[in-house]
């Protein structure tokens, strides 16, 4: 659950730093508009997209399945 935090955290401090940074912009093209954009959303999107939990370990599985057997 934590990673789920830091994930929607970043993309949040992302897309806001991005918003702001469009405020203070003057005289652009829409070609500019556009590519703004795409770096607006895009880095944030594949950030909660493609960042996922690392793969439980061998031991972790082993410990897990031991836990279940034993009995309490």
């Amino acid at each position: 659950m934590q990673l789920e935090r830091i994930k929607k955290v970043a993309a949040g401090v992302w897309v806001i730093a991005a918003v702001v940074l469009g405020l203070f912009v003057r005289e652009v093209t829409w070609q500019m508009w556009v590519a703004f954009i795409a770096l607006s959303v895009l880095p944030p999107l594949a950030l909660l997209l493609w960042w996922t939990e690392p793969p439980q370990t061998m031991s972790e599985t082993i410990n897990d399945a031991r836990r279940k057997t034993w009995p309490s």
